[in-house]
């Protein structure tokens, strides 16, 4: 996979601990950016705090829901989106244009998943702790 950023979508619920599991990981580049109500400023937040051109976009729950608008604008900058990491995804509709990479959802084991995510071929992943999510994370990258 190519050197990517790590763009961490954060909103109120996103777990506190979150923050601490990430920095523990080996990766070059993460950027935290703070979900705004309007998607456009949250892709401005994405614009001015990302050099890189590709990146991996996690999000938590109602964050997700961002997502398309995320990726055009994205696009429209050049940059690319490699894959999107989810946890306990609130899954925006699907569109003609979104997504155009591979997603994961990650959810608690013993959760209920939507039917959905296996219907659109989404990658579902379950854990028993933090720490093993993490691991999930930090296996995503090369």
């Amino acid at each position: 996979m190519n050197e990517a950023t790590l763009v961490h979508l954060v909103n109120e619920e996103t777990l506190p601990e979150m923050a601490d599991l990430i920095a523990k990981i080996q990766i070059t580049d993460c950027i935290d950016i703070h979900v705004d109500p309007d998607p456009a400023r949250t892709c401005q937040r994405i614009a001015h705090s990302t050099p890189g051109k590709n990146l991996i976009i996690m999000a938590t729950g109602t964050a997700c829901n961002q997502l398309p608008a995320i990726a055009m604008a994205q696009r429209a900058t050049g940059k690319q989106i490699l894959g999107y990491l989810l946890l306990q995804p609130t899954l925006p509709p699907f569109t003609d244009s979104w997504p155009q990479a591979p997603i994961t959802a990650y959810f608690p084991a013993g959760s209920t998943i939507p039917k959905e995510l296996y219907l659109r071929g989404i990658t579902i992943q379950e854990f028993t702790n933090l720490p093993e999510f993490a691991r999930f994370i930090e296996n995503y990258f090369p």
